[in-house]
């Protein structure tokens, strides 16, 4: 895993220091790959990588890498996973080959197909940026998932791009112009979903696609993405089609699809490792490293000294029976204190999992012996597992039983004594009033739709606590006809999933110079996951049907049957204990008066009721922490 950066200018001739700025760049993901750098700069293009080495560790390896014809010039950060199959299928055909990178052969690849069609032969996480001399063309491409992320924006003098939002500005032309409307999204979800960011005019490009930017006419013409692969087609492809309705034949598949993803991305030159928190995926990824490995895997899991939130020992045994060399550490305060300061940095925009935490602690963890890690990420939104589907599902059962008219009246009614437009009242509101109102807004809600995309925003409303903030459309605003398990799985792998959790683990982990890889995202695996209806994933009444029944096969289930924690922490108590003062001072009322991005009023009167315990405001809370920690930095 690396990082790269870039620039074009249309001027062929820079009027800055080309070299220096690039340099500039790359100083912000120098953590993404520290055993390398390197720059080409050619005609006004300017490239710039950060490598971690996995694969060939010798100097052939190093980018910005050519291709064999010269043609082409690319910087990459990820994994073709499938590299040595295409390697075999290009040399067959006449290529030949002067290292073992992956790299090499992805040019080989372009070379030899062309970029669209090569992307669809790639199976991976990556992202890459490419130059094409003869046409004078900039791609810009990302995996199907969106595990590894790109940027970039245009301006009006070329175009600057990288893999971590701070490398964009350092740029002299980058325009910091915030984003109101995407502030707003980043509190109701706690992530700013692409193809947004929190800067106005830069975007993420979205899973599954790439850009093509032609500079050929000294101006620069960028044709809208397009997408290669579209998780939003492959459900719609499978929705009628090609259905896998026997659980016994799914097993049998699955089982093959994830021995063979498990396998290639065991593939490295380095150590390698798995995160086991105890639950069923990390469990079942780690079992089957652990069979494919001729001597004890290295496994790595956190802690908590508060038994609700601690899995470490359901981990610990289920390493000992899978013969791992495991290793744990229990989070104290002083983790915190070191840990929470760093987290603009790692993350370089406003995002606000709080499970980003622990996260970012056992990556660290990892890094200490082993440079490539592995994780169960994946499993809840492709199979069913996420306890909110069930508790969703009942509840929408129930409120739809409500004639639709009367939906409408509460849904107005609940929008005018909605928790933001009561502020001066706010200090009456305790939970028995916070809840009527949060029970109102899901009362409200005239569709299924709707009322999933309450279920995961933190308020209904949330967008008038920002300043100048307006609604904008996001992955839960699709409509659809799908059954409502389904509907919720797609919206989660659709935003929750690439914006979330993969923006969480690739900041974590690479914050550490670990490569972290997803074996259940291999798009293999994505594609069987919508071939298989809810009678299946849910055969015996419970989610994740098909990932449990292959983990019984390898651990007993009495080490696997209990009640999903998730990476949750106990940050209600933290905000009140260890992070008081670092939060209190966040959240000064002088400083959100200058900083004038909050509704200042609201926030104080929030504060003020979580540490006396009136209502637990820890989620919003660390939302406008994250936020105000992110802005102290630019």
């Amino acid at each position: 895993m690396c990082g790269f950066a870039g620039f074009i200018s249309i001027k062929k001739t820079i009027d800055f220091g080309a070299e220096s700025v690039v340099r500039d760049m790359l100083s912000k993901i120098n953590h993404r790959g520290p055993d390398d750098s390197g720059t080409w700069i050619e005609d006004g293009v300017a490239f710039g990588h950060q490598r971690l080495s996995i694969h060939d560790l010798s100097p052939l390896g190093h980018q910005p890498m050519h291709s064999h014809s010269n043609r082409f010039v690319v910087v990459f950060n990820g994994e073709i996973y499938n590299f040595l199959e295409l390697k075999e299928e290009l040399v067959a055909s006449g290529s030949v080959f002067k290292s073992e990178s992956d790299t090499e052969v992805l040019l080989a690849c372009i070379e030899k197909w062309g970029v669209e069609a090569s992307l669809n032969k790639f199976t991976g996480m990556f992202a890459f940026a490419l130059w094409d001399k003869e046409n004078k063309q900039l791609y810009l491409a990302r995996d199907r998932m969106g595990e590894k992320p790109l940027y970039y924006s245009i301006l009006p003098s070329g175009i600057v791009f990288g893999s971590q939002l701070g490398c964009l500005t350092q740029h002299p032309l980058f325009d910091k112009e915030l984003d109101r409307n995407a502030i707003g999204l980043y509190l109701r979800h706690g992530y700013i979903p692409a193809p947004f960011s929190v800067y106005k005019n830069t975007k993420k490009l979205m899973p599954g696609n790439f850009l093509a930017i032609d500079l050929r006419d000294n101006e620069t013409i960028a044709s809208p993405p397009a997408a290669y692969w579209s998780f939003k087609n492959v459900s719609e492809t499978y929705k009628n089609k090609d259905r896998i309705n026997d659980p016994k034949l799914a097993l049998s598949e699955l089982d093959v699809l994830i021995s063979k993803s498990v396998e290639q991305q065991s593939q490295a030159d380095v150590p390698l490792g798995a995160f086991l928190s105890g639950g069923i995926d990390s469990s079942l990824i780690t079992s089957y490293m652990q069979s494919q490995s001729s001597k004890p895997i290295n496994t790595f899991t956190i802690g908590f000294k508060d038994p609700k939130y601690n899995e470490a020992k359901f981990a610990k045994e289920i390493a000992n029976h899978l013969g791992t060399n495991h290793t744990e550490h229990y989070i104290d305060q002083s983790d915190l204190l070191s840990v929470v300061p760093k987290l603009p940095l790692v993350y370089d925009e406003p995002f606000a999992d709080s499970s980003q935490l622990p996260t970012y602690i056992v990556g660290a963890l990892a890094k200490q012996k082993v440079t490539v890690a592995l994780s169960g990420d994946g499993g809840d939104e492709l199979f069913c597992g996420y306890s909110r589907y069930e508790r969703t599902y009942q509840r929408w059962n129930k409120v739809s039983k409500i004639p639709e008219p009367i939906r409408g009246l509460i849904n107005s009614t609940s929008k005018h004594i909605n928790v933001l437009n009561n502020v001066h009242n706010f200090k009456a509101m305790g939970k028995s009033t916070h809840g009527l109102i949060r029970s109102l807004d899901y009362l409200g809600c005239t569709d299924f739709n709707s009322f999933y995309k309450r279920s995961v925003s933190t308020l209904m409303n949330v967008e008038s606590l920002v300043k100048g903030a307006l609604p904008i459309f996001s992955a839960y605003d699709e409509q659809a006809e799908y059954d409502l398990y389904s509907h919720m799985m797609n919206a989660d792998s659709m935003q929750y999933l690439p914006d979330d959790i993969l923006v969480k683990v690739d900041r974590a982990f690479m914050g550490s110079s670990l490569e972290g890889r997803i074996p259940l995202l291999d798009h293999n695996i994505v594609e069987f996951s919508k071939k298989i209806p809810v009678s299946v994933h849910r055969f015996d009444g419970k989610g994740k049907y098909l990932l449990r029944e292959l983990l019984y096969k390898k651990v007993p289930k009495k080490l696997i049957e209990r009640p999903k924690m998730g990476f949750a922490i106990p940050l209600d108590d933290w905000l009140r204990g260890a992070l008081n003062e670092w939060a209190n001072n966040l959240l000064c009322p002088s400083r959100l008066k200058r900083d004038d991005i909050f509704d200042v009023t609201f926030v104080a009167k929030m504060w003020e009721q979580h540490q006396s315990k009136v209502n637990n405001w820890g989620t919003l809370l660390w939302s406008i922490l994250m936020f105000n920690a992110w802005l102290d930095e630019q």
